[in-house]
Order: structure tokens, then C-alpha cells, then sequence
């Protein structure tokens, strides 16, 4: 696939011109550059030392504030990271609603994960991409 686009890319705009194979690790790739911008994190995250997360056997698994320390990106401290139907990427709040971390999911119905997003030291929301990569990683699990 070659295609020439011109992006937004964290605050400057850039003109690319890229031939990708279409995989789902290339989607991935691709998905993941574009959500990483946005905040860059607290500096003084509750969980100093992130304690890893195992790897995944299923297409869910339990993601805390403690496994991702800094880049936890939500306002609640944990719930649940699912691969559903392909390639929907969905986090389940402790309340349960379940909300959608890539379009994929977005376009399946689910909720905007915008109202639960921590805002950073500098008052943007806090990336996405370290739990929209571990979830993702979920949809290989499923293989």
C-alpha cells in the first residue's frame, strides 16, 4: 500500500510519503504513533515502580495504575483490557462500562474513553498508547 498523506504529528504538521505491508502489526504500528501524542504523564505517579504485567494468555486482562505506573493514562486505578471481534481494542471500568481505546471499537458502539483520561503535569490527557500497545498485544493472545 503507498499512500502520501500529509498528519499531524504531537504539534507539527509533516508531509510522508511510506509503502506498508497491510498487517496487523503495520496497523498497529501506525495506530500506536498516532495516539502517542498527547500528555506526557505526572511526574509524581501513585505507583513508583510499576510492577509488569504477566504475559497474556486470553484476549482480557486485569491492567492497574500499578502495571503501568506513569503512563497510566485513566482516572480510575485498574479494570479490564480486552481484544474483542478482531481487532477492538475495549477497557472495562470497574463500574463496567466498556470503552473504546481504538477506532475499531469506537466504530463498533463503544464509549468514549475521553471522560475517563488523567490529564498530565502539563494539562494534556496522558497517552493512550502504553495501554492501546498492552491491549493490542491481547489480540495476538488470541492467535
Amino acid at each position: 500500500m503507498t499512500s502520501e498523506t500529509s498528519t499531524p504529528g504531537c504539534g507539527r504538521p509533516s508531509r510522508t510519503r511510506t509503502t506498508l505491508p497491510v498487517t496487523l502489526a503495520g496497523a498497529a504500528a501506525l495506530l500506536l504513533a498516532l495516539t502517542a501524542c498527547g500528555g506526557s504523564g505526572t511526574s509524581h505517579p501513585a505507583t513508583g515502580h510499576p510492577d509488569p504485567l504477566p504475559s497474556p494468555t486470553s484476549t482480557a486482562q486485569r491492567m492497574s495504575a500499578e502495571n503501568l505506573g506513569y503512563t497510566w493514562p485513566l482516572t480510575v486505578d485498574h479494570g479490564t483490557a480486552e481484544c474483542r471481534k478482531g481487532t477492538q481494542a475495549v477497557f472495562t471500568a470497574p463500574d463496567g462500562t466498556a470503552y473504546a481505546l481504538n477506532d475499531r471499537a469506537r466504530d463498533a458502539g463503544y464509549h468514549d474513553i475521553g471522560p475517563l483520561r488523567a490529564k498530565g503535569d502539563d494539562g494534556d490527557p496522558i497517552s493512550l498508547g502504553s495501554l492501546l500497545s498492552k491491549t493490542l498485544k491481547l489480540c495476538r493472545a488470541a492467535g
